[in-house]
């Protein structure tokens, strides 16, 4: 479906990046420092979309937590050497969706359980790292293409995978943490705005306490000449 691919796209992106994306992996593990500082007790931590593990405070986690779960479909070799430096941290590759089994046959269908978090004991506290407002993105690219969905029952599917995850994050009992774009600018060379929309698929975000912005896409790297800068907004909750 593509989930390799933009992987290594992305990894490729922050190397030639660096300077404009390394501030916001530094706020994103803010975030988190945060968000354990409201744990009553510390078993373990379930991060999802854990991807590169550059935006993870890793040695925090591991030293104060009896286990680290990491979620996302893929982890590159880079992420695997990382965390292989810790006993106490796993990575797990998984669906957090529950749709990509349905998605991949055409069907527009998420399942309310994942059998993966069955393996996982009590979770003090579960982070959605940059995930929530991309879920929808491949999915939904895949339907079209390959199964002439249309814009207007795409919507509605990206509307619900990302309510479906917000209640999936409000199902855990401890703390809860949500870092995801809330806002995306576009400017073209002259500095001027040439759109700028929400992209959360039309279900309302929890109120940020923490915001910052992230150049996602520096001219140089624009195959339009535009830029795209991110409001990020990480929301932290019991």
């Amino acid at each position: 479906m593509g989930f390799l691919y933009e992987a290594i796209a992305m990894d490729g992106r922050y190397h030639r990046c660096k300077r404009q994306w390394q501030p916001h992996f530094e706020y994103c593990q803010q975030a988190i420092l945060k968000a354990i500082t409201l744990c009553e007790q510390k078993r373990s931590i379930l991060i999802l979309g854990a991807g590169s593990l550059k935006d993870i405070p890793l040695p925090t986690l591991s030293e104060q937590f009896e286990q680290v779960y990491l979620v996302d479909l893929v982890f590159l070799k880079s992420a695997r050497k990382q965390a292989a430096a810790f006993g106490n941290v796993a990575l797990i590759e998984a669906d957090v969706t529950g749709c990509l089994e349905h998605v991949f046959q055409g069907k527009m269908h998420c399942d309310s359980t994942l059998p993966w978090l069955e393996k996982i004991g009590d979770v003090d506290c579960v982070v959605s790292l940059n995930l929530t407002t991309q879920l929808p993105l491949i999915p939904i690219s895949w339907l079209m293409k390959k199964y002439n969905l249309q814009t207007e029952a795409a919507g509605k599917f990206g509307t619900k995978m990302v309510e479906q995850h917000l209640a999936w994050l409000n199902g855990f009992s401890g703390v809860k943490c949500l870092i995801s774009d809330r806002w995306i600018t576009e400017y073209d060379v002259s500095g001027n705005q040439v759109d700028g929309f929400d992209p959360a698929w039309d279900v309302p975000l929890p109120e940020a306490e923490m915001s910052w912005d992230w150049e996602v896409i520096p001219l140089a790297e624009s195959t339009n000449r535009t830029s795209q800068i991110n409001q990020v907004g990480a929301t932290i909750w019991c």
